[in-house]
């Protein structure tokens, strides 16, 4: 059966909550910015001006009566206080001149626009990208397909190795007789390290077992695990 591979899990996931968070961001962002706002910028202008009219009114009230019409205005005046500090649990704070922007350009566009494909687009990319290996041998890649005599040699020195660059110990390099060099990349791609235990089984069969482990392990513990199967874990 051949091996084909997927994206790994963690991979996946890894992305697929940081592209949600990036658009509850963008679309929290938004609704500040086009509602929660403006309409606490409105409610600061009405109570403001609601509270001059309840002081001009209180003022002439002062010195005579007022009429039926200023009473009426006075009393509209008192309930739009009422209603906006009830509205804003409380007097509404004027909202910063650069509250808008930022909404806009922090959230709106650094995460909603910007971040969420960001993350989403390595998962497309890869799930895009499929390497298989055949039966006969035969390798698959996205850069092309490579039959069993052309693959001469799998460079292992990085794969699984206990210093330097820990991505890199994800990986391991086909080569071809024309000395094309081909990664192959377990920590984007699920199943990749059956393929690179097949490729370096066939050519190195006394080094490595089909899984990309070391011959040379004990039955119970068979070289260090494959890097999908930690994943797994």
């Amino acid at each position: 059966m051949p091996i084909r591979t997927t994206i790994q899990p963690f991979v996946f996931w890894r992305n697929a909550i940081f592209a949600f968070l990036c658009l509850v961001f963008g679309v929290w962002g938004y609704y500040d910015w086009a509602v929660k706002i403006p309409n606490l910028e409105a409610d600061c202008i009405a109570i403001d001006s609601a509270k001059e009219e309840i002081k001009k009114f209180e003022t002439m009230a002062a010195t005579a009566p007022l009429n039926q019409s200023d009473t009426a205005r006075y009393v509209a005046a008192k309930k739009t206080v009422e209603e906006i500090n009830s509205r804003n649990a409380g007097p509404p704070v004027k909202p910063s001149p650069l509250d808008r922007p930022m909404q806009m350009w922090l959230y709106v566009v650094g995460c909603g626009i910007l971040g969420t494909p960001f993350f989403i687009w390595p998962i497309v990319k890869i799930l895009r990208r499929q390497y298989r290996l055949d039966e006969d041998g035969t390798l698959h890649t996205p850069g092309g397909t490579y039959t069993r005599d052309q693959i001469v040699e799998i460079d292992m020195r990085r794969w699984c190795a206990k210093d330097g660059d820990r991505r890199s110990t994800w990986t391991a390099t086909a080569v071809t007789d024309e000395g094309k060099r081909i990664v192959l990349d377990d920590h984007d791609f699920k199943n990749m390290h059956l393929i690179i235990g097949g490729i370096a089984h066939r050519l190195m069969p006394a080094k490595w077992t089909v899984e990309a482990k070391p011959v040379a392990a004990s039955p119970n513990d068979a070289g260090a695990p494959a890097n999908s199967e930690v994943a797994a874990n």
